[in-house]
């Protein structure tokens, strides 16, 4: 859209030092582009200028000219809501929210916001031009595939982007199969532990997180189980996009079908299934080299539940393994009130290597 206006007529040479005076001043019009026509710069200004103000810019014209509009640029949600929420909503707005490639995702919106989830999402767009789509999650991970539920409510409706994260490209799809940009810092870390030569089974792999960031760190072979066979679909062309050091082997089933052909295989076994990890521990010993080897296992944490998690892990593992040594507890992300994911990487051998044939 074109608007007229006032503005200065400035040689093309002088252009970016009259800009500087105006703006230190606060006289640009920011509704309106600057442009370049021929051998003039035209900069729209807010209101004619004074004797004095035009004497720091000569030799300059003053003109009236149609000028096109510049988009505002906002800093925040409340910046781009100011005027069309009151200001008790505003307080509720979200403080953060995940980005994957282009698509925004909304973890929770306050009952009284969801009149407004449209106009939110409008507003997201604005502060983040790199945004094309925005999702409200409207419920927990669920069923055997792990897949949130989610409400489009902006942009163009598309659950498929390319995401990047350390150095990889994930092509992902948030209706098929699970991703979390929140674990990136996650995938680094266990990446960063592995060394060339290392046989890795990652037993929950998803579209493969951690075994495309290994792969591409390190000369290492993993061995990546899904049960979601569109997971494994996308698992697939992630490793086609990526140049990677080391080698990913998708296997689609149950991590536990797999648990007898990769016996005795690996120096490193990843669990993120957090709810689930528990039941599969014989299943992550089993994998692991006679020698023994890490463990990097995944649950969810209640506030003031840490010792009993560590207390339920140990007897455990007490009737699986000779050996056991807790490395690292972490807190990975929260994921409720009061309610993390926790990492914890521990060494393990097995019992009795043998019996496990």
């Amino acid at each position: 859209m074109m608007v007229e206006g006032i503005c200065i007529k400035v040689d093309r040479k002088r252009g970016e030092e009259v800009r500087r005076i105006l703006t230190d001043r606060n006289l640009i019009d920011n509704s309106r582009k600057i442009i370049s026509k021929d051998e003039y710069i035209f900069i729209p200004i807010l209101r004619e200028l004074s004797k004095e103000e035009l004497e720091l810019i000569n030799p300059v014209e003053v003109v009236l000219m149609e000028l096109p509009t510049s988009k505002k640029r906002y800093r925040s949600l409340i910046e781009a809501l100011n005027g069309v929420l009151q200001p008790h909503l505003l307080a509720m707005l979200p403080k953060s929210f995940d980005i994957v490639g282009d698509i925004a995702i909304i973890e929770d919106l306050e009952p009284d916001l969801l009149p407004y989830k449209e106009k939110i999402a409008e507003a997201l767009m604005k502060v983040h031009s790199n945004i094309k789509t925005v999702l409200l999650k409207t419920g927990k991970v669920d069923g055997i595939f792990r897949i949130p539920k989610y409400e489009f409510i902006g942009g163009i409706e598309n659950y498929e982007t390319i995401h990047r994260e350390y150095g990889i490209r994930l092509k992902v799809n948030l209706f098929k199969a699970y991703y979390s940009p929140r674990l990136a810092t996650e995938h680094f870390r266990v990446a960063s532990q592995t060394k060339d030569g290392e046989i890795v089974v990652d037993m929950f792999a998803g579209i493969g997180p951690f075994s495309i960031m290994i792969a591409n760190m390190v000369k290492a072979k993993v061995y990546a189980i899904d049960i979601n066979p569109s997971a494994i679909e996308l698992l697939k062309e992630n490793i086609r996009m990526n140049k990677l050091k080391g080698e990913v082997i998708p296997l689609y089933g149950d991590a536990r079908s797999f648990s007898k052909i990769l016996n005795g295989m690996a120096d490193r076994v990843i669990m993120n299934l957090p709810g689930e990890a528990i039941a599969y521990l014989d299943c992550a010993i089993n994998f692991l080299k006679k020698d023994g080897g890490i463990i990097h296992f995944y649950s969810f944490l209640k506030e003031n539940e840490k010792e009993s998690i560590e207390k339920i892990l140990s007897s455990k593992l007490n009737s699986l393994v000779d050996y056991y040594r807790i490395i690292n507890i972490r807190e990975v992300k929260q994921v409720a009130p009061r309610e993390w994911q926790l990492a914890i990487d521990f060494f393990a051998k097995a019992k009795s290597f043998s019996s496990n044939q």
